[in-house]
């Protein structure tokens, strides 16, 4: 699952630069050894560079998909409060 979340309504303007947040829940085990991820990366499109600046990014192992489900919704959740409310979900 992939979700980026956006600080602007608009944020596919190519002449305007957008920061934003993307998110990502990755199973990384087999059944012997599960392993879920939950990562943020931080980013921010340059209008002038044409190109995505990253900013850095964050992981967190889980054991369970329930964990993994559970810290994805709460990182989701703290990422909007802090001012990108709007979401494009990556199929």
């Amino acid at each position: 699952m992939v979700e980026i979340l956006w600080n602007s309504e608009a944020p596919h303007l190519p002449a305007q630069d957008q920061e934003f947040y993307e998110l990502r829940l990755v199973d990384h085990g087999d059944k012997a050894s599960p392993r879920y991820v939950v990562r943020e990366i931080h980013g921010s499109w340059s209008a002038s560079a044409q190109q995505i600046l990253w900013n850095g990014f964050k992981d967190l192992s889980c054991r369970t998909p329930e964990e993994a489900e559970r810290r994805f919704e709460n990182r989701r959740a703290s990422i909007a409060e802090a001012g990108f409310p709007y979401r494009t979900l990556v199929a």
